[in-house]
């Protein structure tokens, strides 16, 4: 990892711990983008993908055959590291349907033994898959980020109800890399052909509604997460167009209706947004469009929710845009 990487986990922690402290509140959105505003991007190198023949087919083939026999999982470590590793391929049946689904039923079934689940939650929390070649332009790394991202999700979803699995040091830890996460992702691509999904922005959703449901969250680490989420909404230059509006817009009406917090903040950082989008007027380039249409997108999601807290729901009707 390099040492820019490593100053943004660091500057992201700092945060972090301010809000905790109830040192930063007003001031959130302004200093996440202002961390965001100031990573320098790379040059696109080469992205080193897994061997797809390394014998990852006939493990996974054996962890089904256990899963569908209904007995112990056998997995080893190594293996385990071997199928993660792999969701990082661009073979979409190996790494969607077969390595995903299959950790998925493991999951459902609860055929996994905690030392299983903790070593793969450990695995998925590792910066250098994280955030592989994440400072680049748009490269084939999104498949093995979004990945780990998605099943991160998953293994504390199914964890929900197991807290002796995840205590509350690795949660915020989980915060801090989700966190970090947002501030450098940028690939907005859906489906990508012969490849199949990335739907980064998808993945992160889902993490932070699986978040945001926890018990032994804080509300102060769930308030920097949707802020980090939205600070990065305003900043994407390429279109959201492939569903990702409808989940955030799940994510964000489920937060909001937990606390009268999390829908006054929302609102301010939606104030906030539109004073921004005013202050340029019309975009004159496709980038400019583009966070204008995913701004709009996003909005007009949120106005279709049905539930949405009462406060949100006086903003947005209120709301009318100019630009269009």
């Amino acid at each position: 990892m390099d040492a820019q990487l490593k100053k943004v986990l660091s500057d992201v922690a700092v945060l972090s711990e301010q809000v905790r402290q109830g040192e930063v509140y007003q001031s959130l959105g302004r200093r996440l983008g202002q961390i965001m505003d100031g990573i320098k991007r790379h040059r696109r190198t080469t992205v080193t993908l897994p061997d797809d023949q390394d014998g990852v087919q006939d493990v996974l083939a054996d962890f089904r055959h256990q899963l569908d026999q209904q007995v112990p999982v056998t997995l080893t470590q190594e293996n385990i590291k071997l199928l993660l590793a792999h969701l990082a391929s661009t073979d979409a049946k190996l790494r969607y349907q077969g390595i995903n689904f299959t950790f998925y039923d493991a999951f459902q079934q609860d055929a996994l033994d905690s030392q299983q689940i903790r070593f793969i939650l450990d695995q998925l929390s590792q910066p250098e898959a994280l955030f592989a070649h994440i400072l680049e332009p748009a490269n084939n790394a999104v498949f093995g980020r979004a990945g780990h991202v998605a099943m991160l999700g998953v293994v504390l979803h199914f964890l929900d109800q197991m807290i002796e699995h995840v205590d509350k040091d690795k949660l915020h830890q989980i915060v801090i890399l989700a966190a970090t996460y947002l501030c450098l992702e940028t690939d907005t691509r859906g489906f990508v052909n012969q490849s199949g999904w990335a739907h980064a922005f998808t993945a992160i959703a889902d993490l932070l509604a699986v978040l945001s449901n926890s018990l032994r969250l804080p509300r102060a680490d769930k308030l920097f997460l949707m802020t980090a989420l939205m600070e990065r909404m305003k900043r994407l230059n390429t279109p959201l167009i492939y569903g990702e509006n409808d989940r955030i817009a799940n994510y964000l009406t489920e937060i909001t209706n937990r606390s009268g917090l999390y829908a006054d903040f929302l609102v301010l950082i939606l104030k906030n947004w539109r004073q921004q989008v005013a202050l340029k007027r019309r975009p004159d380039n496709i980038a400019g469009w583009n966070r204008f249409f995913n701004r709009k997108r996003l909005l007009d999601a949120l106005r279709l929710r049905q539930d949405l807290p009462a406060a949100l729901k006086g903003y947005l009707s209120s709301t009318i845009d100019f630009l269009g």
